[in-house]
């Protein structure tokens, strides 16, 4: 265990870092951000240089293809209930084709460089064993009903026409907007409809690359397990945009395209380093009000 969580395990929590795919530089900077009041470089720069020395050796990823299977017929009603939920076309936006299925877990591309380590152990627990199929199958494509609920604890300043919602859910965002009229009034209003991500693990292909795109923990939490495939939702796209791994603090698609693009079965070698970080809520802030402007 680091020293930060030693000490204080009410602020801090470990995280598993694909630090071998960064500069020693950039690899720095990403410890420094999580522990910006107790980083010492020297302590650090010799785990950075040996994970780059692991990543230095890796060569023809490109040729890694991973096997993929056919979910059994049986989980066809279970299939059925998801693409029914009114949430499940979220998957397909940009996507030219989709289907359930097993992949090899070992042979999946990531773009997330991170996974929380506390929250990985928490799902061991919950995790099934690599011989129970309906339990991963439910583990990885749960129903609306099956999701576990997240706490949200919200605050409304009538003074500021601030609301505030907070949560310890880091996958928590703001979906889009919405306008509407009042049934009762008649009176029409406008805001923002906020959320959390897909609960279905979900893996997109791009370009013959396999990047999983949704599920992370869960991924991660069956490859520690020994599960050696995974179900998920199995889709395609032609447009990186709509791969997820476009956003600034996640690989960058000329690493993820190379021989040495990061795979899922990097986060079991030591191309990954535990980093502690302190722990984070997510606010979701939505504020109005009337400006009067000059015409």
């Amino acid at each position: 265990m680091s020293e930060q969580i030693i000490n204080d395990p009410i602020h801090y929590s470990n995280w598993l870092e694909l630090l071998g795919f960064e500069t020693l530089e950039n690899a720095l900077k990403l410890i420094q951000q999580g522990i910006p009041e107790n980083f010492h470089k020297d302590s650090w720069t010799g785990k950075i240089e040996k994970a780059n020395a692991i990543v230095n050796n890796i060569s023809k990823r490109q040729e890694a293809q991973p096997e993929i299977k056919e979910l059994d017929s049986k989980y066809n009603e279970r299939m059925v209930m998801l693409q029914n939920e009114s949430t499940f076309n979220e998957h397909l936006i940009g996507m030219k084709s989709h289907k359930f299925a097993l992949i090899e877990l070992e042979r999946i591309h990531c773009f997330q460089k991170m996974v929380n380590m506390e929250y990985i152990e928490s799902l061991m627990q919950q995790a099934p064993a690599p011989d129970n199929m309906d339990e991963a199958v439910k583990f990885c494509l749960p129903t609306r009903d099956e999701k576990p609920k997240n706490k949200i604890l919200s605050t409304f300043n009538s003074q500021t026409n601030t609301l505030i919602f907070a949560t310890d859910n880091p996958d928590s965002r703001i979906l889009g907007n919405v306008q509407g009229e009042d049934q009762n009034s008649g009176r029409s209003f406008a805001g923002f409809i906020y959320g959390f991500g897909l609960p279905q693990i979900s893996v997109v292909k791009y370009k013959g690359v396999y990047l999983i795109k949704n599920g992370y923990h869960r991924a991660v939490t069956l490859l520690k397990k020994g599960h050696k495939f995974l179900p998920c939702l199995l889709l395609e796209t032609d447009e990186y945009q709509f791969t997820g791994a476009q956003a600034p603090n996640f690989f960058p698609i000329d690493l993820i395209m190379s021989n040495k693009s990061p795979m899922l079965f990097d986060f079991q070698t030591n191309a990954a380093v535990i980093v502690p970080s302190r722990r984070l809520k997510v606010a979701i802030t939505m504020h109005a009000e009337i400006q009067i402007l000059p015409i």
